[in-house]
């Protein structure tokens, strides 16, 4: 039985290797050119002579700066600084924030802003948020350009630590050693009925 799966594999190996002489053995091992139905996509700016130094970016890029101390209950003003390599196209601000609870947007602050901005002369903008409890949160900016070819957008989380406090973690269940001497967390579960 073994003798007969050695004959198979040796048979198949010499009819592989037919009509392979060292040109044609060489020729066979060239990597293959596949094509791409993917289409090429590039972003380009509006104007020609719009040039980014340094490292390439994104289209739109969003920096912040926080102005004053983060304090409960006080109204607290974020410094944003949009630049977008689309020119005169208008780019749209969005502000959102996941926890309520911990951080909402000033009563006169709109949740959306549409400006103009481009590389050579970045718009400012400054969003008022209020901290409602000591801790870490986070204010989500967005910014997103229509264009011809469709959206672009990126966001930034914006942190902002309130109080002197760094926030601890919860710890839940008790730290007890295994049989190997290894620290495991033993989670304890409710009994259902």
């Amino acid at each position: 039985m073994k003798a007969d799966y050695f004959l198979i594999a040796l048979a198949t190996l010499a009819i592989s290797a037919c009509g392979q002489t060292g040109e044609n053995a060489a020729q066979s091992e060239q990597p293959v050119e596949l094509a791409s139905s993917t289409p090429a996509v590039s972003f380009t700016p509006a104007n020609d002579d719009a040039t980014v130094a340094g490292k390439p970016s994104a289209p739109i890029t969003i920096s912040y700066k926080i102005i004053g101390k983060p304090l409960v209950g006080q109204p607290l003003a974020v410094e944003l600084r949009i630049k977008s390599v689309f020119g005169d196209i208008p780019v749209r601000i969005d502000y959102r924030i996941n926890d309520t609870g911990a951080l909402r947007l000033a009563d006169s602050q709109p949740a959306f802003a549409n400006i103009e901005a481009s590389i050579d002369a970045p718009s400012g903008e400054q969003v008022t948020v209020v901290p409602l409890r000591e801790g870490r949160s986070y204010l989500n900016v967005s910014a997103s350009v229509a264009t011809d070819d469709g959206s672009v957008a990126t966001v930034t989380a914006i942190p902002i630590a309130v109080g002197d406090t760094p926030r601890k973690p919860e710890e839940s269940g008790t730290v007890e050693t295994d049989a190997g001497g290894n620290a495991v967390r033993v989670l304890k579960g409710k009994e259902s009925n």
